[in-house]
């Protein structure tokens, strides 16, 4: 016994469901935003330019870089003099303190040795103004070492900003490419639904004339419907790509208009500035090996002068005594229960350890550099050969379509020849993508991203 297949709709009927079909997919369309009002066309150089400025993944690495290059600064203030200003205001019937202010302001007379007036003095007011110097000489060489420590710390922050804010753009360029690709994904699918929808309808009307078995509409039943599944992956796909990029931009994202170039530029030979990281690694290395010194040196002696001048007066009466002081101090570490030494220790330990890092950084980066050479090598030729792959396929779907409408080929061989088809325009814009990917991704290996 023999099942029907699937009558067609009468035309009231088709027209009906067609309305349906399209506000259901104007519908998704809308919900899922791949076409927004107030979206507008964006290259992959102007989507590197808003990331640059508006991400806030590199305005945190600015502003962590700034503040790393203030900690830097600071270390001038070791070779520096320190210049604090004081002034101060005392009323009190201390007898101590009112004996030493009195000699501050050089104002002492007999009357003043009076036991009554020494063990009883009266409240009294004083004003005091001063400004003191103190200048570090020697304390572990951090004085002679502070300009070079300073410099190090700096460019060590420098660096790690330029190669934290390469990786966001990096994110972006991956971003853009991914909906490019899902673009394609969608499109691919799109007429692989077409051709499907065109079998079955073939199918349908060669059962009706005798000329195909039931199984074959079935078979083109069943591939209209795989089609359908994917079309809608590949719109899920589609979707949250740009919804991923219209954050990334801070604006809606249409992904039509996305379209990357079929030869991004030329690399350069060789990296000019190179990578951030290993850079930073290196003057990270230089900052710790001076440190180390430091901490060895902080084993001797310390030494450091002191320069102070205050005024003295009564708060009602007089005038300003000047009073001034000249001090010059060593400081020997007899005995701190090893702390210092196990400092030094310590700092040499990080030192080999930083070394250590920036060699290993070195090696990765260079690992990293020469794979993506190859990848970008490798994309380019297989761009070429999924372009020509592509070609052939089409030129056999549209071939194997005449014959099987001929009735000289039959279904299965159809739907094999269309599912070859949608493989090659799938690897087509895998191949394409991948191209700009790569050279986008050598560049951040080369440090040319920026």
């Amino acid at each position: 016994m023999r099942t029907t297949p699937p009558v067609p709709r009468p035309p009231a009927a088709r027209g009906a469901g067609m309305i349906a079909e399209v506000l259901g997919l104007a519908l998704a369309t809308l919900l899922l935003g791949a076409v927004d009002a107030s979206a507008r066309s964006w290259s992959l150089d102007q989507v590197i330019a808003v990331v640059r400025e508006r991400d806030p993944g590199v305005g945190a690495a600015r502003a962590s870089a700034d503040a790393d290059r203030a900690r830097a600064a600071g270390h001038w203030a070791m070779l520096a003099p320190q210049v604090t200003a004081s002034a101060g205001f005392t009323r009190t019937d201390d007898p101590a303190v009112l004996f030493s202010q009195k000699l501050w302001q050089g104002r002492f007379e007999a009357a003043d040795f009076a036991i009554d007036r020494l063990n009883q003095p009266g409240p009294r007011s004083a004003l005091q103004v001063g400004i003191a110097v103190d200048q570090p000489l020697w304390n572990g060489g951090r004085e002679l070492a502070a300009p070079a420590l300073g410099a190090h710390y700096r460019r060590a922050a420098t660096t790690m900003e330029r190669a934290q804010i390469a990786d966001r753009l990096l994110d972006a360029v991956e971003a853009y490419v991914d909906v490019v690709r899902a673009g394609g994904a969608a499109r691919s699918a799109g007429l692989a639904l077409d051709a499907a929808s065109a079998m079955r309808g073939a199918a349908v009307e060669r059962f009706r004339a005798g000329q195909a078995p039931e199984l074959d509409t079935l078979r083109a039943l069943a591939r209209h419907s795989e089609a359908r599944v994917r079309l809608a992956s590949a719109r899920q796909g589609l979707a949250v790509a740009a919804d991923r990029l219209s954050r990334l931009v801070q604006a809606p994202v249409e992904p039509e208009s996305l379209v990357v170039a079929d030869d991004p530029g030329a690399e350069p030979e060789a990296p000019a500035g190179g990578r951030g990281e290993l850079a930073a690694a290196r003057e990270g290395a230089a900052a710790a090996r001076t440190e180390s010194r430091l901490a060895a040196l902080r084993l001797l002696p310390s030494l450091n002068s002191h320069l102070a001048v205050t005024q003295y007066r009564p708060y009602d009466t007089g005038r300003y005594r000047p009073r001034w002081l000249v001090a010059l101090s060593a400081d020997f570490p007899v005995f701190d229960g090893a702390r210092r030494l196990n400092e030094w220790r310590a700092a040499r330990a990080r030192a080999d350890a930083a070394q250590a890092t920036a060699q290993q950084v070195e090696r990765d980066l260079a690992i990293g550099l020469h794979a993506a050479r190859i990848e970008t090598s490798v994309a380019r030729e297989r761009r070429e050969a999924a372009r020509a792959g592509r070609a052939a396929a089409e030129e056999t779907l549209r071939f194997a379509t005449l014959r099987y409408r001929a009735g000289l080929l039959p279904l299965t061989d159809l739907l094999a020849t269309d599912a070859e088809a949608s493989a090659s325009r799938a690897s087509d814009t895998e191949a394409s993508t991948e191209v700009t990917l790569a050279h986008y991704r050598l560049l951040h290996a080369m440090g040319e991203l920026r």
